[in-house]
């Protein structure tokens, strides 16, 4: 049988107090280091060398000062690249988080699926013990199953009627 794809959705962290939380510290970063340069290079400071920006190049950074730093861009670059990618096909679903997390469902594992407003559960994938595993990056609705085996998901969507419709076609 032909793999046919019912259903596709990709969502990304779009929230914006989500980014304000994430860029505050590299804006006051630059600020501070801003009014830094700002009050060294107006101020009267002797020095040896007789230039002032030379003692901002004569001192060695070392890389456990630039760790933080480094760790912090890694983190900004992680929320921007990261996506939620559900498609569902004649056969099955599949949940792509980031690149490196794939989970499939097979549709006829399904016992219930239905639609649900959860509230906040929290982004990425987590345990929730009303839901089971919760795969969600915004918005606080989705799809809930249940599988035959017992075990619970949630798919959180921003299509969350198309996207039952896709299962429960089968």
């Amino acid at each position: 049988m032909k793999r046919e794809i019912r259903f596709k959705e990709s969502q990304k962290f779009t929230q914006w107090w989500l980014w304000l939380i994430i860029l505050a510290p590299m804006l006051l970063f630059v600020i501070s280091t801003i009014i830094t340069y700002v009050r060294l290079f107006t101020a009267q400071i002797p020095n040896d060398s007789g230039n002032v920006s030379m003692m901002w190049i004569s001192n060695k950074i070392s890389f456990a000062e630039l760790l933080p730093y480094f760790l912090y861009v890694l983190t900004v670059l992680f929320f921007a690249f990261t996506k939620l990618k559900v498609v569902v096909t004649n056969n099955e679903i599949c949940i792509r988080h980031l690149i490196f997390f794939k989970k499939k469902i097979s549709l006829t594992e399904i016992e219930e699926s239905r639609i649900t407003d959860y509230g906040f559960v929290g982004y990425g994938i987590r345990i929730a013990r009303k839901y089971g595993t919760v795969y969600n990056v915004k918005g606080n609705q989705g799809v809930a199953l249940t599988l035959k085996n017992g075990k619970r998901y949630l798919i959180g969507s921003q299509k969350a009627k198309e996207l039952l419709q896709a299962i429960s076609k089968m």
